[in-house]
Protein backbone atom coordinates (compact mmCIF):
# COMPACT_ATOMS: atom_id res chain seq x y z
CA UNK A 1 0.00 0.00 0.00
CA UNK A 2 1.28 3.31 -0.82
CA UNK A 3 2.34 5.48 2.24
CA UNK A 4 0.54 9.17 2.05
CA UNK A 5 2.18 12.21 3.24
CA UNK A 6 0.07 15.38 4.89
CA UNK A 7 2.10 18.25 3.87
CA UNK A 8 1.82 21.59 5.28
CA UNK A 9 2.82 24.52 4.30
CA UNK A 10 2.44 27.98 6.62
CA UNK A 11 1.30 29.76 3.02
CA UNK A 12 1.46 30.01 -0.43
CA UNK A 13 3.59 33.07 -1.17
CA UNK A 14 6.15 33.70 -3.58
CA UNK A 15 8.74 33.27 -0.94
CA UNK A 16 11.61 30.61 -0.44
CA UNK A 17 10.29 27.83 1.80
CA UNK A 18 6.63 27.65 0.21
CA UNK A 19 9.40 27.46 -3.33
CA UNK A 20 11.17 24.76 -1.78
CA UNK A 21 8.29 23.12 -0.78
CA UNK A 22 7.12 22.66 -4.89
CA UNK A 23 9.80 22.01 -6.31
CA UNK A 24 10.12 18.76 -3.30
CA UNK A 25 6.83 17.68 -4.20
CA UNK A 26 6.85 18.15 -7.91
CA UNK A 27 9.66 15.79 -7.68
CA UNK A 28 8.69 13.42 -5.76
CA UNK A 29 5.42 12.78 -7.71
CA UNK A 30 7.81 12.15 -10.50
CA UNK A 31 9.98 10.19 -8.68
CA UNK A 32 8.70 8.61 -5.98
CA UNK A 33 5.63 6.39 -5.11
CA UNK A 34 4.51 8.62 -2.52
CA UNK A 35 1.11 10.05 -1.93
CA UNK A 36 0.51 13.29 -0.73
CA UNK A 37 -2.28 16.10 0.38
CA UNK A 38 -1.51 19.81 1.09
CA UNK A 39 -2.56 21.88 3.81
CA UNK A 40 -2.12 25.13 3.47
CA UNK A 41 -2.10 27.19 6.85
CA UNK A 42 -2.51 31.02 5.68
CA UNK A 43 -3.09 32.75 2.53
CA UNK A 44 -1.00 33.54 -0.68
CA UNK A 45 -0.49 33.47 -4.28
CA UNK A 46 -2.97 32.60 -6.26
CA UNK A 47 -0.45 31.15 -9.06
CA UNK A 48 1.40 29.23 -6.40
CA UNK A 49 -1.75 27.78 -4.83
CA UNK A 50 -2.46 26.95 -8.74
CA UNK A 51 0.80 25.11 -8.73
CA UNK A 52 0.62 23.24 -6.16
CA UNK A 53 -3.53 21.91 -6.58
CA UNK A 54 -1.69 20.40 -9.92
CA UNK A 55 0.63 18.16 -7.55
CA UNK A 56 -2.12 17.35 -4.96
CA UNK A 57 -5.08 17.75 -3.17
CA UNK A 58 -5.32 21.20 -1.40
CA UNK A 59 -6.87 22.10 1.79
CA UNK A 60 -7.40 25.43 3.52
CA UNK A 61 -7.09 26.47 7.19
CA UNK A 62 -10.35 28.27 7.42
CA UNK A 63 -9.68 31.88 6.79
CA UNK A 64 -10.49 34.25 9.88
CA UNK A 65 -10.66 38.16 10.09
CA UNK A 66 -7.95 40.17 12.13
CA UNK A 67 -10.47 40.44 14.77
CA UNK A 68 -11.08 36.49 15.11
CA UNK A 69 -7.18 35.85 14.24
CA UNK A 70 -6.44 38.00 17.09
CA UNK A 71 -9.33 36.08 19.13
CA UNK A 72 -7.88 32.63 18.62
CA UNK A 73 -4.38 34.02 19.26
CA UNK A 74 -5.48 34.75 22.20
CA UNK A 75 -7.53 31.57 23.42
CA UNK A 76 -4.83 29.64 22.30
CA UNK A 77 -1.85 31.12 24.49
CA UNK A 78 -4.72 30.76 27.50
CA UNK A 79 -5.43 27.08 26.76
CA UNK A 80 -1.69 26.42 26.12
CA UNK A 81 -0.65 27.80 29.58
CA UNK A 82 -3.85 26.24 31.57
CA UNK A 83 -4.20 23.44 29.44
CA UNK A 84 -0.91 22.60 28.03
CA UNK A 85 -2.34 22.82 24.09
CA UNK A 86 -3.51 25.20 21.96
CA UNK A 87 -7.45 25.42 20.74
CA UNK A 88 -7.93 24.71 17.52
CA UNK A 89 -11.30 25.34 15.49
CA UNK A 90 -10.69 25.54 11.75
CA UNK A 91 -9.21 22.39 10.76
CA UNK A 92 -10.41 21.08 7.52
CA UNK A 93 -13.38 18.36 8.13
CA UNK A 94 -12.13 16.72 4.97
CA UNK A 95 -8.78 16.32 6.80
CA UNK A 96 -10.19 14.76 9.66
CA UNK A 97 -11.15 11.51 8.82
CA UNK A 98 -8.14 10.92 6.08
CA UNK A 99 -5.17 8.92 7.84
CA UNK A 100 -1.96 9.63 6.74
CA UNK A 101 1.73 7.80 7.14
CA UNK A 102 3.38 11.45 8.36
CA UNK A 103 3.23 14.87 8.60
CA UNK A 104 5.29 16.90 6.91
CA UNK A 105 5.51 20.81 8.23
CA UNK A 106 7.25 22.92 6.52
CA UNK A 107 8.33 26.02 8.68
CA UNK A 108 8.62 26.30 11.89
CA UNK A 109 5.37 28.76 11.49
CA UNK A 110 3.60 25.96 10.93
CA UNK A 111 4.83 24.11 14.69
CA UNK A 112 1.29 25.65 16.44
CA UNK A 113 -0.86 23.20 14.08
CA UNK A 114 1.43 20.43 15.41
CA UNK A 115 -0.75 19.30 18.66
CA UNK A 116 -3.75 19.06 16.32
CA UNK A 117 -2.27 16.64 13.75
CA UNK A 118 -0.63 14.14 15.82
CA UNK A 119 -4.18 14.23 17.77
CA UNK A 120 -6.03 13.72 14.47
CA UNK A 121 -3.31 11.28 12.57
CA UNK A 122 -0.88 9.72 15.21
CA UNK A 123 2.13 9.36 13.20
CA UNK A 124 5.33 10.75 13.05
CA UNK A 125 5.88 14.72 12.40
CA UNK A 126 9.13 16.08 10.51
CA UNK A 127 9.89 19.79 10.62
CA UNK A 128 11.76 21.50 7.51
CA UNK A 129 13.26 24.31 9.52
CA UNK A 130 13.86 27.19 7.02
CA UNK A 131 14.72 29.82 9.51
CA UNK A 132 17.63 31.13 11.97
CA UNK A 133 17.98 32.38 15.28
CA UNK A 134 16.51 36.52 14.07
CA UNK A 135 13.66 34.99 12.50
CA UNK A 136 12.53 32.72 14.60
CA UNK A 137 12.93 35.17 17.96
CA UNK A 138 11.20 37.52 16.22
CA UNK A 139 8.05 36.46 14.24
CA UNK A 140 7.75 32.80 15.72
CA UNK A 141 9.16 33.15 19.38
CA UNK A 142 6.95 29.84 20.40
CA UNK A 143 7.11 28.14 17.55
CA UNK A 144 9.88 25.85 19.49
CA UNK A 145 8.50 25.43 22.69
CA UNK A 146 9.15 22.22 24.64
CA UNK A 147 5.31 21.44 23.92
CA UNK A 148 5.88 21.46 20.50
CA UNK A 149 9.07 20.51 20.10
CA UNK A 150 7.78 16.80 22.09
CA UNK A 151 5.51 16.14 19.40
CA UNK A 152 8.27 16.59 16.38
CA UNK A 153 10.11 13.48 15.20
CA UNK A 154 12.59 14.83 13.09
CA UNK A 155 13.97 18.43 11.71
CA UNK A 156 15.71 19.01 8.24
CA UNK A 157 18.31 22.23 8.83
CA UNK A 158 18.67 23.87 5.46
CA UNK A 159 22.40 25.15 6.17
CA UNK A 160 24.95 24.22 8.63
CA UNK A 161 23.80 27.98 10.81
CA UNK A 162 20.56 26.77 10.52
CA UNK A 163 21.37 23.25 12.51
CA UNK A 164 23.93 25.05 14.25
CA UNK A 165 20.92 26.87 15.81
CA UNK A 166 18.30 24.11 16.72
CA UNK A 167 21.06 22.49 18.66
CA UNK A 168 22.97 25.49 20.63
CA UNK A 169 19.63 27.13 21.09
CA UNK A 170 17.05 24.52 21.73
CA UNK A 171 18.83 21.58 22.63
CA UNK A 172 17.76 19.50 19.72
CA UNK A 173 20.25 16.38 19.75
CA UNK A 174 21.86 16.07 16.36
CA UNK A 175 20.94 12.88 15.51
CA UNK A 176 17.52 14.23 15.07
CA UNK A 177 18.68 16.53 12.76
CA UNK A 178 19.34 15.79 8.76
CA UNK A 179 21.07 18.80 7.08
CA UNK A 180 19.95 19.54 3.37
CA UNK A 181 20.37 22.61 1.35
CA UNK A 182 18.13 24.64 -0.45
CA UNK A 183 17.42 23.60 -3.46
CA UNK A 184 16.04 25.18 -7.07
CA UNK A 185 15.62 23.62 -10.82
CA UNK A 186 19.10 24.92 -11.57
CA UNK A 187 18.39 24.57 -15.90
CA UNK A 188 15.02 26.45 -15.22
CA UNK A 189 16.76 29.18 -13.84
CA UNK A 190 19.64 29.12 -16.46
CA UNK A 191 17.05 29.52 -18.74
CA UNK A 192 15.26 33.34 -19.14
CA UNK A 193 12.31 34.04 -20.76
CA UNK A 194 12.60 37.36 -22.17
CA UNK A 195 16.25 38.69 -23.35
CA UNK A 196 18.71 40.96 -21.93
CA UNK A 197 17.26 43.68 -24.51
CA UNK A 198 13.69 43.75 -22.96
CA UNK A 199 14.72 43.66 -19.36
CA UNK A 200 17.07 46.43 -19.97
CA UNK A 201 14.20 48.66 -22.15
CA UNK A 202 11.50 47.77 -19.34
CA UNK A 203 13.86 49.32 -16.51
CA UNK A 204 15.07 52.19 -18.56
CA UNK A 205 18.75 50.87 -18.36
CA UNK A 206 21.14 51.12 -21.38
CA UNK A 207 24.89 49.74 -20.75
CA UNK A 208 25.66 50.28 -17.27
CA UNK A 209 27.48 47.69 -14.87
CA UNK A 210 24.91 46.20 -12.96
CA UNK A 211 24.71 45.15 -9.13
CA UNK A 212 21.92 43.30 -8.13
CA UNK A 213 19.63 42.39 -5.34
CA UNK A 214 16.65 40.49 -4.27
CA UNK A 215 13.92 39.67 -1.50
CA UNK A 216 11.53 41.40 0.15
CA UNK A 217 12.43 44.94 1.36
CA UNK A 218 13.06 44.42 4.78
CA UNK A 219 15.98 44.90 7.45
CA UNK A 220 16.46 41.45 7.66
CA UNK A 221 17.24 40.93 3.60
CA UNK A 222 19.39 44.42 4.18
CA UNK A 223 18.02 46.39 1.52
CA UNK A 224 18.89 49.60 3.76
CA UNK A 225 23.04 48.33 3.42
CA UNK A 226 22.40 47.87 -0.44
CA UNK A 227 21.42 51.59 -0.41
CA UNK A 228 24.09 52.41 1.32
CA UNK A 229 26.33 50.69 -0.75
CA UNK A 230 25.44 52.32 -3.75
CA UNK A 231 25.98 55.45 -1.97
CA UNK A 232 29.23 54.86 -1.36
CA UNK A 233 29.58 53.66 -5.12
CA UNK A 234 28.47 56.71 -6.18
CA UNK A 235 30.47 59.02 -4.26
CA UNK A 236 33.10 56.71 -5.08
CA UNK A 237 32.91 56.24 -8.70
CA UNK A 238 30.66 59.14 -9.88
CA UNK A 239 27.01 58.96 -11.50
CA UNK A 240 25.96 56.18 -13.72
CA UNK A 241 29.22 53.84 -13.76
CA UNK A 242 27.11 51.57 -11.91
CA UNK A 243 23.76 50.84 -11.58
CA UNK A 244 21.69 48.62 -8.70
CA UNK A 245 18.44 47.15 -9.21
CA UNK A 246 16.62 45.51 -6.15
CA UNK A 247 14.46 42.88 -7.20
CA UNK A 248 11.22 41.45 -5.17
CA UNK A 249 7.81 42.55 -3.52
CA UNK A 250 8.43 46.11 -2.40
CA UNK A 251 6.82 47.04 0.97
CA UNK A 252 3.69 48.91 1.47
CA UNK A 253 6.16 51.26 4.60
CA UNK A 254 9.05 50.82 2.58
CA UNK A 255 7.92 52.96 -0.26
CA UNK A 256 7.86 55.70 1.97
CA UNK A 257 11.12 55.09 4.25
CA UNK A 258 12.74 54.86 0.64
CA UNK A 259 11.32 57.86 -1.08
CA UNK A 260 12.23 59.67 1.98
CA UNK A 261 15.92 58.19 2.48
CA UNK A 262 17.07 58.29 -1.04
CA UNK A 263 15.98 61.61 -1.50
CA UNK A 264 18.67 62.81 1.29
CA UNK A 265 21.18 60.53 0.38
CA UNK A 266 20.50 62.11 -3.28
CA UNK A 267 19.91 58.95 -5.02
CA UNK A 268 17.76 58.89 -8.38
CA UNK A 269 16.24 56.47 -10.36
CA UNK A 270 19.59 56.67 -12.04
CA UNK A 271 21.32 55.22 -9.14
CA UNK A 272 18.71 52.06 -7.75
CA UNK A 273 16.04 50.58 -9.37
CA UNK A 274 13.10 48.53 -7.03
CA UNK A 275 11.48 45.91 -10.24
CA UNK A 276 8.97 45.30 -7.59
CA UNK A 277 7.70 41.16 -7.35
CA UNK A 278 8.19 39.20 -10.59
CA UNK A 279 7.08 36.71 -12.13
CA UNK A 280 10.10 35.36 -13.71
CA UNK A 281 12.96 36.16 -11.78
CA UNK A 282 15.49 34.66 -14.57
CA UNK A 283 14.96 37.12 -16.57
CA UNK A 284 16.10 39.92 -14.03
CA UNK A 285 19.20 37.50 -12.96
CA UNK A 286 20.53 37.33 -15.94
CA UNK A 287 20.89 41.68 -16.41
CA UNK A 288 23.15 41.30 -13.55
CA UNK A 289 26.98 41.35 -13.49
CA UNK A 290 27.15 41.08 -9.68
CA UNK A 291 24.84 39.73 -6.92
CA UNK A 292 25.17 41.43 -3.89
CA UNK A 293 23.63 39.42 -0.94
CA UNK A 294 23.45 41.88 1.86
CA UNK A 295 21.14 39.89 4.18
CA UNK A 296 21.30 39.95 7.96
CA UNK A 297 20.26 36.79 7.96
CA UNK A 298 19.74 34.52 5.65
CA UNK A 299 19.50 30.42 6.43
CA UNK A 300 20.70 29.34 2.74
CA UNK A 301 18.81 31.98 0.55
CA UNK A 302 17.33 30.48 -3.28
CA UNK A 303 18.12 33.97 -4.35
CA UNK A 304 22.08 33.18 -4.59
CA UNK A 305 20.70 29.65 -6.12
CA UNK A 306 19.02 31.51 -8.71
CA UNK A 307 21.66 34.35 -9.29
CA UNK A 308 24.36 31.63 -9.42
CA UNK A 309 22.52 29.20 -12.29
CA UNK A 310 23.07 32.36 -14.12
CA UNK A 311 26.83 32.54 -13.11
CA UNK A 312 26.45 35.27 -11.50
CA UNK A 313 29.28 36.08 -8.78
CA UNK A 314 27.76 36.39 -5.18
CA UNK A 315 28.83 38.81 -2.67
CA UNK A 316 27.66 38.28 1.07
CA UNK A 317 28.21 38.68 4.69
CA UNK A 318 29.70 36.19 7.07
CA UNK A 319 27.73 35.44 9.94
CA UNK A 320 24.92 35.59 8.33
CA UNK A 321 23.51 32.54 7.54
CA UNK A 322 24.50 29.51 5.24
CA UNK A 323 25.42 32.27 1.90
CA UNK A 324 29.58 31.53 2.84
CA UNK A 325 28.85 27.52 2.48
CA UNK A 326 28.13 28.33 -1.39
CA UNK A 327 31.35 30.06 -1.35
CA UNK A 328 34.02 27.41 0.19
CA UNK A 329 34.79 26.29 -3.46
CA UNK A 330 34.51 29.98 -4.83
CA UNK A 331 32.44 31.84 -6.80
CA UNK A 332 32.00 35.40 -4.83
CA UNK A 333 33.37 37.11 -2.26
CA UNK A 334 32.51 37.10 1.65
CA UNK A 335 32.85 40.34 3.24
CA UNK A 336 32.51 41.12 7.14
CA UNK A 337 29.23 41.16 8.51
CA UNK A 338 26.69 44.13 7.27
CA UNK A 339 30.08 46.14 6.52
CA UNK A 340 28.67 48.64 3.67
CA UNK A 341 32.08 49.71 2.72
CA UNK A 342 33.55 46.13 2.25
CA UNK A 343 30.19 45.65 0.36
CA UNK A 344 30.88 48.33 -1.75
CA UNK A 345 34.81 47.98 -2.07
CA UNK A 346 34.35 44.38 -3.24
CA UNK A 347 31.89 45.62 -6.21
CA UNK A 348 34.25 47.82 -6.98
CA UNK A 349 37.49 45.48 -7.35
CA UNK A 350 34.84 43.35 -9.61
CA UNK A 351 33.83 46.24 -11.78
CA UNK A 352 37.88 46.99 -12.54
CA UNK A 353 38.45 43.46 -13.11
CA UNK A 354 36.93 41.49 -15.86
CA UNK A 355 39.18 38.43 -15.72
CA UNK A 356 38.40 37.78 -12.29
CA UNK A 357 34.24 38.95 -12.61
CA UNK A 358 34.21 36.08 -15.11
CA UNK A 359 36.20 33.45 -12.92
CA UNK A 360 34.30 33.52 -10.38
CA UNK A 361 31.32 33.52 -12.67
CA UNK A 362 32.47 30.18 -13.55
CA UNK A 363 33.09 28.63 -10.45
CA UNK A 364 29.78 29.44 -9.08
CA UNK A 365 28.18 28.30 -11.81
CA UNK A 366 29.85 24.70 -11.49
CA UNK A 367 29.22 25.36 -7.53
CA UNK A 368 25.40 25.23 -8.07
CA UNK A 369 24.77 22.38 -9.81
CA UNK A 370 25.29 20.44 -6.30
CA UNK A 371 21.96 22.55 -5.22
CA UNK A 372 19.82 21.02 -7.85
CA UNK A 373 16.49 19.77 -6.64
CA UNK A 374 17.65 15.96 -8.41
CA UNK A 375 20.40 16.31 -6.57
CA UNK A 376 18.85 17.56 -2.58
CA UNK A 377 15.65 16.55 -3.05
CA UNK A 378 16.49 12.48 -2.55
CA UNK A 379 18.12 13.23 0.62
CA UNK A 380 14.84 14.68 1.64
CA UNK A 381 13.22 11.10 0.49
CA UNK A 382 15.59 9.34 2.74
CA UNK A 383 14.72 11.02 5.62
CA UNK A 384 11.13 10.41 4.84
CA UNK A 385 11.67 6.92 4.05
CA UNK A 386 13.21 6.76 7.70
CA UNK A 387 10.83 8.66 9.64
CA UNK A 388 7.73 6.18 8.05
CA UNK A 389 10.06 3.25 8.42
CA UNK A 390 9.67 3.66 11.73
Amino acid sequence: MKKKILFVSHDASRTGAPIVLKHLMRWLKDNSDLEFSILIKDGGETDIEDDLRALAPVYKWAPLTPLQAFGERLLSKVSNRLFKKPLYKKYPEELKAQTFDLVYLNTVASTSLAPYLKQYHHCPVILHVHENEFSINAYYSEALAGSYLKLIDHYIAVSKSTRQNLEENYHIPAEKISLVNEFVPVKNFAQPIKTVEQVKATLNITGEFIVGGAGVTSWRKGVDIFMQAALIIKKTLGSKKIKFVWMGQVEYLFKSQAAYELKRLELTDDDIVFTGSVEHPQDYFQIFDVFALTSREDPFPLVSLEAAAQSKPIICFDGAGGAPELLVNGGGIVVPYADAQAMADAIIDLYNDADRLAELGVQIKNAVQQYDVAVQAPLILDVIKAQLSK
